[in-house]
C-alpha cells in the first residue's frame, strides 16, 4: 500500500474509532453480536470516515487551516445530527429525553444536547483523527481527482444508509421546516469555511503545555454535561465558554494541533471506560484493549510528527 493509502485508510479508518468506540457507544463485544457490529463499523467508516478524509482533503488542498476544518467540521456535525440521525430535533431518541434540557421551543431543539453533541463531532469525531493521521503523514494533499469523487461517493452512500437504518429505528421525521434550517445552517458553514483565507502560521507553542490544555478542558467539557452539577442553561455557558478559551489558547499560543487532540483522545479514553464498567466484562476488555492502543498510538504520534511547523 502507497503512503497516501496508508494515509488515508488510517484517518478514515480512526474517525470511525474515535467517534463511536473508543467512547463507549459501540462495542465488538456486543450487544448486538460481533458481526452486526463489524457491519455497523462499516457503515460508520463511510460517514465518519469519508467525511473526515474530505473535509482534510478540501482543506489542505486549498492551502488552508484548522479554522477552515473545524468550520467545515461543525457542518459535518450539523448535517449528521440534523439531517441524518436528527437528534437534534427528536426528543426521545433512543428512548432518551435529549431535548428536555435548555429547551429551545421555537427551533424545536435542546441547547444542552446540540452543543454537546456537536462538539463531539467537531473535537473528536474529526478534528482529533485528522491531527493524529498529519502527525504522522503530514499535511499535504493525500487524494487525486478520481479519489475525490470515489470518497464523496462513499460519504453518500453512507449518509443514506445513516438516514434510513435511523428512520426505521423510530420512524421519526423532522418538521420540514426544521429540515430547511438545518441545511441552510451546514451550507452557511461551508460557504464560511472555504470563505477563510488565512495563511497557516508557525507553531510555538509548548506541546506538554497543549496536551494540558487538550484535556483539562475537553476533560471539564464531559464533566459539566455527564454531572450535572448545574442547571441546563448554566451548563451550556459553561461548555461554550471552555470552547471559546480553547480556541482562544490556539490561536495565542499556536500549539502543535496534535497536542491538543492528544489531551482530547486520554478524555475520550476515560469516558468509554467508565461506560463500559456498566456494561459488562467483555466490554470493559475490548475498551481497556482499545483505550491502551489508542495511548500507543497518541504517544507515537507526538514522537514522530511529521507536521510541518504550522497550524
Amino acid at each position: 500500500m502507497t503512503f497516501r493509502k496508508t494515509a488515508i485508510a488510517s484517518l478514515a479508518a480512526l474517525s470511525p474509532l474515535f467517534a463511536e468506540f473508543l467512547l463507549g457507544d459501540q462495542y465488538l463485544a456486543g450487544p448486538p453480536e460481533v458481526g452486526r457490529q463489524l457491519g455497523m463499523f462499516a457503515m460508520f467508516l463511510m460517514l465518519y470516515g469519508a467525511g473526515a478524509v474530505l473535509i482534510r482533503e478540501v482543506a489542505r488542498r486549498r492551502n488552508r487551516g484548522w479554522p477552515t476544518i473545524l468550520a467545515l467540521a461543525l457542518a459535518y456535525g450539523v448535517v449528521e445530527e440534523g439531517l441524518l440521525t436528527q437528534t437534534l430535533f427528536n426528543p426521545h431518541y433512543l428512548g432518551l429525553d435529549l431535548l428536555k434540557y435548555a429547551y429551545v421551543p421555537w427551533l424545536g431543539i435542546g441547547g444542552q444536547w446540540t452543543v454537546y453533541v456537536l462538539t463531539l463531532h467537531v473535537v473528536w469525531s474529526i478534528a482529533t483523527p485528522i491531527a493524529i493521521a498529519e502527525a504522522f503523514f503530514g499535511r499535504t494533499p493525500w487524494l487525486r481527482r478520481p479519489g475525490l469523487w470515489a470518497w464523496s461517493s462513499v460519504l453518500v452512500i453512507g449518509c443514506a444508509g445513516t438516514f434510513f437504518v435511523t428512520y426505521r429505528m423510530g420512524h421519526f421525521l423532522a418538521s420540514p421546516l426544521q429540515l430547511i434550517g438545518a441545511f441552510i445552517v451546514a451550507v452557511g458553514l461551508v460557504f464560511t469555511a472555504l470563505r477563510l483565507t488565512a495563511t497557516p502560521k508557525p507553531v510555538r507553542g509548548n506541546g506538554w503545555l497543549g496536551f494540558a490544555v487538550g484535556l483539562i478542558a475537553s476533560t471539564a467539557f464531559q464533566i459539566v454535561m455527564k454531572a450535572g452539577l448545574l442547571p441546563p442553561w448554566p451548563n451550556v455557558v459553561v461548555m461554550l465558554a471552555l470552547e471559546v478559551a480553547v480556541v482562544a489558547y490556539a490561536i495565542r499560543v499556536r500549539p502543535p494541533a496534535i497536542s491538543l487532540a492528544a489531551g482530547a483522545a486520554v478524555t475520550y479514553g476515560w469516558v468509554g471506560l467508565l461506560t463500559a464498567l456498566d456494561a459488562g466484562l467483555a466490554a470493559t476488555v475490548e475498551q481497556s484493549v482499545l483505550v491502551a492502543g489508542t495511548l500507543a498510538l497518541v504517544v507515537a504520534a507526538c514522537s514522530r510528527r511529521r507536521t510541518p511547523q504550522c497550524s
